[in-house]
């Protein structure tokens, strides 16, 4: 789910599969209903049991260069009233010169036996051009098709417990929030083991550092990365500077090495002026979670720490009561206590905040309304305040993955785990970034897009991405919903910060036996 307020425009594809064999290399080998190896055999179908070495010219498959995937190429997409389009997509250069391909003797595998698989889709596709932009390519070089279930995600989520709850097959892959349901649908024996797909430690090394520890689960793979959507946080300096704020801290925001105090200064510029230096969202428990982790990780703060949750921490209670702090102070609107999704966005672009924490697909909306550099540019996360007990410059990262329903076909699971490998290449994450505006989990892609000129600011976004925060542990979604209730509550005036983060511990320490 986007921070810009396109409430769901989420998205992402689908499929992924397959299990691992004992080597870690067989595309099909059977699946138990814990995730685990049934051993290195099994039926795949009428063609056997035929390995999938995804292990074989991995680099040649999921990275690229400029060389090789000349920028011409890659900017030949569709029209932008086409881009939902499958067939579009397969027409067009972009997808046509794309270097990935399917692992070699893919063809002597159960996945070719089928013919489409379905996937459980966050949202509408029409918002979601570079998933569109990989099936198509995968449906290009495989044959295989991509039927999509498009649900908002409000319905997803229930869904996808209920049918994986009643053990049905269909849909064969499905979207997962990592730093939310994952763990719970892991260990409860829901997912397939994707080992297979990842076989070697040096094939993460392309990718963002907070890609594998929130694919795996108990050192195993359970989910492909798909989509990533990340921190940063937006800033108009011409606001900063007609509203007086200090030249110190205005240099600091702007060249990313503030930190609260370089916030706060800003904030008290902003005093009764009907606009504000900052929010954050108070009314929600999705978005508030998502800034109070933000200041938490800024403080210093982990939740998930020698096999333990903790969340009544110095760096807890340090941004539960700053955000406490800020509201009283009339720092940051009253009305933050009802705030969701798009107000931050919404109100950065009606000139109501000169500041806000919202994830970087803001960049294209901000552009087209002010003037780059002098009305709008991004920087890094503030590091916490001087009363932190160790302060960082972390934002948090939300990825979103594929996972593969462990009661799909064998058949099916290979297939889905070749759309896996497509989806780990460098085109599709390309795509993502440079058509789409989410972060890309691969390194090179901000390298690229930077030299090439042809996505804003995309050397302090990839610089950010190096810094934010994502931990997987368990019952991760109940006790962030319970956590972002409790804080809410302190936000409102109805409870002490303090107390509210020990209520917090308290339920987390019921429902973990910890």
């Amino acid at each position: 789910m986007p921070d810009n307020g396109n409430n769901l425009n989420r998205r992402q594809l689908l499929k992924y599969s397959a299990f691992a064999s004992a080597g870690g290399l067989s595309a099909f080998a059977g699946c138990s209903n814990n995730g685990g190896s049934s051993g290195s055999g099994g039926s795949g179908g009428s063609n056997g049991s035929v390995s999938i070495d995804f292990a074989s010219n991995w680099k040649q498959r999921r990275t690229t260069s400029l060389d090789e995937w000349k920028l011409s190429d890659r900017q030949a997409v569709p029209d932008a009233n086409k881009q939902g389009s499958t067939d579009a997509w397969k027409q067009s250069k972009s997808v046509k010169s794309a270097p990935w391909q399917p692992p070699k003797g893919w063809e002597d595998s159960a996945a070719a036996d089928v013919d489409s698989i379905q996937v459980l889709n966050f949202g509408s596709l029409d918002y979601d051009p570079a998933t569109v932009a990989t099936y198509a390519m995968f449906e290009d070089r495989t044959g295989i098709k991509i039927d999509p279930l498009e649900l908002v995600v409000d319905q997803a989520i229930p869904k996808e417990t209920a049918f994986l709850k009643a053990e049905r097959s269909s849909p064969q892959a499905f979207e997962v929030v990592t730093t939310s349901s994952f763990s719970s649908f892991a260990d409860a024996g829901y997912l397939a083991n994707l080992d297979a797909l990842m076989p070697k430690d040096e094939m993460w090394d392309t990718y963002q550092p907070v890609t594998k520890p929130t694919s795996t689960w108990n050192n195993h793979v359970y989910t492909c990365p798909a989509y990533l959507e990340a921190s940063l946080v937006h800033v108009r300096p011409d606001l900063l500077k007609e509203q007086g704020v200090p030249e110190n801290s205005r240099k600091a925001i702007l060249d990313g090495s503030w930190t609260w105090d370089d916030l706060e200064a800003a904030m008290k510029a902003f005093e009764g002026t009907g606009t504000y230096a900052w929010a954050y969202r108070g009314g929600s428990r999705t978005y508030t979670l998502r800034d109070f982790e933000k200041m938490f990780y800024q403080a210093g703060g982990t939740f998930y720490e020698n096999g333990k949750v903790k969340v009544n921490t110095d760096a807890g209670y340090a941004a539960v009561e700053k955000m406490v702090e800020w509201r009283n102070k009339g720092w940051v609107p009253n009305e933050v206590v009802s705030y969701g999704q798009g107000d931050l966005a919404d109100g950065f672009l009606s000139g109501q905040f000169a500041m806000v924490p919202v994830y970087g697909d803001l960049v294209s909306k901000a552009l087209a309304k002010y003037e780059k550099g002098t009305e709008y540019q991004p920087t890094l996360s503030p590091k916490g305040g001087s009363s932190t007990p160790n302060p960082t410059r972390a934002g948090i990262a939300s990825p979103t993955g594929i996972s593969i329903n462990v009661n799909a076909s064998e058949s099916q699971k290979a297939a889905a785990m070749l759309f896996g490998d497509a989806l780990l290449s460098e085109s599709s994450q390309w795509w993502e970034f440079v058509v789409e505006g989410n972060q890309s989990f691969s390194k090179s892609v901000y390298d690229e897009a930077s030299q090439a000129g042809v996505a804003e600011f995309a050397d302090i976004r990839g610089k950010q991405m190096t810094l934010n925060q994502a931990e997987v542990f368990p019952q991760e979604r109940p006790i962030k919903q319970h956590v972002s209730q409790q804080v809410q509550k302190a936000i409102a005036g109805d409870l002490d910060p303090k107390k509210a983060l020990d209520q917090a511990q308290s339920f987390i320490n019921t429902i973990l036996g910890q």
